[in-house]
This record gives C-alpha cells, structure tokens and sequence, in this order.
C-alpha cells in the first residue's frame, strides 16, 4: 500500500507536468497564428487522457471561426476550473471571460479588463513570462481600441510588456504597441522614426507571423498617409491586406476590413471617389460585433462625404444620418463605460470596508472571549483594557469609512471633470467646423455674388439697388464676423489672453460697443482646457453683452494670481433684474456659465441693478 502511494506521488506531477508542457507548445503555435496545428494537437490530447485544458482548446476555436455567440455558449456550459486544475486553464478561462465582455458588448471593455488583470495575477503569480506577455497583449489591444485618447492608463502595461519580452516575437509586439500609443490620436510629431526602422528591419524575419507584418503595415500606411506621402501610404495598405489574406481565419477579416477603409480614405485624399467607394463596398460587413459596429460607423461617414462631393446629397444625407445614429449609440457606450468604471470602484471600496468591518468584529469578539476567561483573575484590569481597545476600534472603523468616502467622492469629481474636458473639447471642433462651412463655403459664394452684383450696369438713382446691395454688403460682413468668432480659439492665438483681445478687437470693430482688455499677472500660460472653458465662458458673455445689454462701453479684467484666476466682465448697459433672469429662459446661459465654474471648484457672482449697468465676477482656482 505504502509502495503505491508512493509510486502515485511521484507519477502525478510528472503527467501535470507533461499536459503544462504540452499546452505551452500550443501557446506557442496561438502566439504565431499556427491555428490549424494547435487544434491538431489539441484534439490528440484530448483523444489519449481526460487531462486537457478545454479553454485554451476553444481559444483556438475562436481564433478560427471568431464566432462570439458559441463563445458565451461555451462559457455557460462549461464550468469554471478549481484551483486544483491547471492554473493554465484557469488563465484562459478568465481570458474567454474578457474576449466576451470586449467583443460582444460595446459598453463592457472595463469588465473585460478586469478579467484579463485577473489572469495576469495568475500569471505573475507564477513568474509564467510567457502567459504574461499574452495578456499584456489583450489588455494592450484595448486600450488600442477603446481608450485611445489623451491618458496614460496603456503606460503600466506597457512598461510591464518590456521588462517581460522574451523573444524577438515577443520584443516586435512591443515596438509596435510603443510606436502606436506615441502615435495615439495622430500626433505626427512623435512618431518615432528609430522604431520605424527597427519594425521595417523586421519584417523578413520568419519568426514574425504574418498577422503582426500586416499590423505592422497598417500602421505604417496610416502614419503616412496623414503626412500627404499618399502613394507611400497606399503601397503600405496594399501590403498590409497582402499579408492579412493569407491568413485563413475568421479572426483577421476585421483586420482586413479595417484596412479598406483606410485606402477608402486614401483615396479621398486623392480626389479618387470611384475607387473610394469601392473600398469602401470591400469593407461593409454584417457581423455585429462591436469592432464591426465602429467599422460601420467610419463606412456610412466616408460614403457621406464622397456622396456629398459627388453632388448626391439625397444619399449622402441618408448616409450622413446613419453615421450620426451608430455615432451617438457608441457615445451613449462612452458614458455607460464611465458609470461602470465608477461603479466598480465603488463596490470595490464598499467590498473592502466589509470585510475591515468583520475583520474588526471577529478580533473584538476574541478580546471579549479572553476577557471572560480572565475575568477570574484580574476584572478590574481587563475592563479598562476591554474600554479603550474599543474605543480605540471604534476609532479607526470611523477613520477607515471617511477615508472610503474621500475616495468615493474624488473618483466621482475626477470623472465630472473628464466629462466636462470631453464635452470642452467636442464644443471647440463644432466650433471650428460651422467656422469653415460659413468662411469657405457660405463667405466664398457670397464673395460671388457680390462681385456679380457690383458689376451689373443699372440706374445709380435706383433706390432699391442701393438698399439691395447695402443688405448684401451687410450680409458678408456679419458672416465674415461669425466665421472669425467662431473660429478664434485659445490654442490657434497662443494662449488665453491674446484670444481674448482679439475676440474684443473684433467685436469693436464689428458692433457698436467698444470693448477694452486690461490684465493683470498673466505671464505663463495655464492649462490648454482650463483656457478653452475661461474663453468660451467670456465669449459666452459677450455675446449676452451684445445682444441684450444695450451697452456702449465694456470691459474684461483678467488678474492671475499665485494660485487663483481673476475674471472681471463689466458693462454701461440697461442691466437686469437678476432675480427675473434666473426664472426666465434667457437665464439659461448664465446657469450653464455658473456650473461650468462651479465644476471648476470656482465662484460666479453677478452684480446688475436696472438701468446701471452689470458686473460678473468669476474666481477659478488654477
């Protein structure tokens, strides 16, 4: 008996040992898209023993048919491994969860996250650099996906990736994802050109599959592309489909799709609308994955403006509307990622102030158990111990909940702040847009008009073809005037204060109301959204100077301070009362003003009293 325990003892951890191996030579064959061999193997494991992982089995499976529905199938059918299983397949177990949270559902790349983070604690846990290096990969192709904007949430994963690539394969992935998030959100000027050289060098070499060749590829094509080098571009795209189509797999089709599109662009750029809309033909897709969704967004985009250019503005209309809708559905995503990513941590707080709780409960319920066992002894020592260990627990468990809801309340701050830097944001490009629609489409045509007008030989006497050209002349001017306020901009005037003497030359010179910029402190620039919402809040009054104060004389006084931001709006107008205002419609824009600052931590006070004028004094701490 004892021979055969002993025997068993030392054969289990070899057949464990034996199936982990055999799974990382599976990986291996994942991480180069070698998807028919892997299946091979696997089978034949499950064929010769019951020790298998399945997850990593349908991995493979996904790769190949990209079938999310049988993905969720299999979730709900299989089991989730116990922690005696092989921890590789509790990895890829958790690694289905995320691809189904990331793939299926547009408002769940948090959730999917929070699944891969789970695996790479299992990897970490077990010094496993390979299986680190494939869920850095996932986490990475998220934030690629999704977060691509103006944070640094990709850097810790990023970071992580270098210290853990182990091979040349592994070191390429890197230099990709590096060169792609410096690249993030088109910043020409930090795309580096010593990567470059370094993914190019690359490129023959065969321990790089295919997959990454044409990624590697795309991005290329796209760099190049918004450089104006567009026939480098597009031997770039070309290469980039060359190297997808040979990969017979479900999994690359978005890949290939995605790259269409871009030659669609291309080709846009080009003047090119014929074979623009091709492309674009090559890159309509039924799937409704969330990849594809997006896809099909950018798609009825494009096809509105070639359409538009092509003078079919029924179907570019229609195109046009179709954008907009799977625009607003992914926006109304945004914002549900947001909530859940608060809601998350909350629960993680609430999660943790539970268990300190019963943490607290359990060591008080065993102080109180040797109290009562020494209470023989000595009772008078032990209930003043007892008192102040209480009172002391009761203490901390006070400290810990305000502690929690600090951080509670700073997680919901930090989230209206982003929301209102977004919004910010989307105000300054709509602005930008509607002020070249009016300068270079509207101004233009009645640049033409106006000159055809003046050339028209008539009786000089004619009273109604000196009103008519009056009002025309008029007309320019005021669209000229929009065009130039709507395009005057922090960022394009080099800082806050010279967008703002440029915006009251302006309307000097447009209005009959003279406005005068005094400053005060303001030799260093601040903060490029802080600024944009200073300007657009003092644009904003202007406007209602303009149009309801009945003023001759204002002036904006901007005072920096150490730490505060002065604002001081004044004019000689009618006034108002401010009691009527705030109930009335027109008080609306004054609100919106007021909680933009209030957001800002900063005060807003109005001052007016009828028929003397009106002050707004605005506070920000900068």
């Amino acid at each position: 008996m004892n021979k055969i325990v002993i025997i068993s003892y030392f054969i289990f951890p070899i057949v464990l040992f034996g199936n982990i191996q055999n799974d990382y030579q599976i990986i291996d064959l994942l991480r180069r898209n070698k998807y028919d061999q892997a299946e091979v193997i696997l089978r034949e494991q499950q064929e010769i023993r019951e020790i298998y992982s399945p997850y990593l089995l349908f991995q493979v499976k996904l790769h190949k048919e990209f079938d999310i529905n049988k993905l969720e199938d299999f979730l709900f059918r299989n089991p989730k491994p116990l922690l005696k299983n092989n921890y590789i397949d509790r990895f890829y177990y958790l690694i289905a969860n995320g691809d189904l949270q990331f793939h299926k559902y547009p408002d769940k790349d948090l959730e999917a996250i929070s699944y891969y983070k789970s695996a790479l604690e299992i990897a970490k846990q077990k010094k496993d650099k390979v299986l680190i290096c494939e869920v850095l990969k996932k986490i990475l192709y998220v934030h690629r996906i999704s977060f691509l904007v103006d944070n640094s949430t990709y850097l810790t994963y990023l970071k992580m990736y270098k210290k853990y690539a182990y091979d040349i394969l592994e070191k390429t992935y890197y230099d990709f994802y590096n060169l792609t998030f410096k690249f993030k959100n088109y910043y020409l000027d930090r795309w580096d050109k010593d990567l470059e050289f370094n993914l190019l060098s690359r490129i023959k070499d065969n321990n790089i599959p295919n997959y990454l060749k044409g990624k590697i590829f795309q991005l290329f094509g796209f760099y190049y592309e918004l450089s104006g080098d567009y026939s480098k571009s597009n031997n770039f795209y070309t290469e980039a489909i060359n190297y997808f189509k040979t990969l017979p797999y479900a999994s690359f089709n978005y890949d290939i799709k995605t790259t269409f599109i871009y030659k669609a662009i291309l080709e846009v750029n080009r003047n090119k609308l014929v074979n623009s809309l091709k492309y674009l033909k090559e890159a309509e897709s039924d799937r409704e994955d969330k990849i594809f969704t997006l896809n099909r967004m950018y798609i009825s985009y494009w096809k509105s403006e070639v359409l538009y250019k092509q003078k079919k503005y029924k179907i570019a209309f229609d195109e046009n509307k179709r954008y907009e809708y799977l625009r607003d559905s992914l926006e109304e995503f945004k914002y549900s990622t947001i909530l859940t990513e608060l809601e998350i941590k909350y629960q993680t707080a609430e999660k943790e102030k539970q268990i300190l709780l019963e943490q607290q409960k359990s060591e008080k319920n065993r102080n109180l158990f040797i109290g009562a066992i020494g209470i023989l002894f000595l009772v008078s020592l032990i209930a003043i111990l007892l008192q102040k260990n209480t009172t002391k627990k009761q203490k901390l468990a006070e400290q810990q909940e305000e502690i929690q809801k600090q951080k509670i309340e700073t997680l919901i701050k930090n989230q209206e702040l982003l929301s209102i830097d977004a919004m910010i944001l989307g105000q300054e490009k709509e602005r930008q847009k509607v002020a070249n629609e009016l300068h270079d489409d509207l101004g233009s045509l009645m640049a033409t008009v106006k000159l055809h007008f003046d050339n028209i030989e008539t009786d000089k006497k004619n009273l109604a073809l000196k009103k008519a050209k009056s009002l025309l002349e008029e007309a320019y001017q005021k669209v000229r005037g929009m065009a130039h306020s709507k395009h005057s901009g922090v960022i394009a005037n080099q800082g806050l204060l010279p967008a703002v003497k440029k915006m009251a030359k302006t309307i000097s010179n447009a209005n009959k109301i003279k406005i005068e910029v005094h400053d005060f402190g303001l030799k260093e620039r601040m903060e490029n959204s802080l600024e944009l919402t200073v300007f657009r809040v003092i644009q904003e009054l202007l406007t209602n100077m303009i149009k309801h104060s009945d003023a001759t004389i204002g002036s904006i006084h901007l005072t920096q301070h150490e730490d505060s931001l002065n604002v001081l709006v004044e004019d000689n107008g009618k006034g108002f009362d401010i009691s009527k205002i705030r109930a009335s419609k027109e008080g609306m824009g004054l609100l919106s003003i007021e909680k933009r600052i209030e957001n800002l931590e900063g005060n807003f006070t109005i001052d007016s009293i009828v028929g003397r004028g009106t002050s707004i004094i605005i506070d920000i701490p900068v």
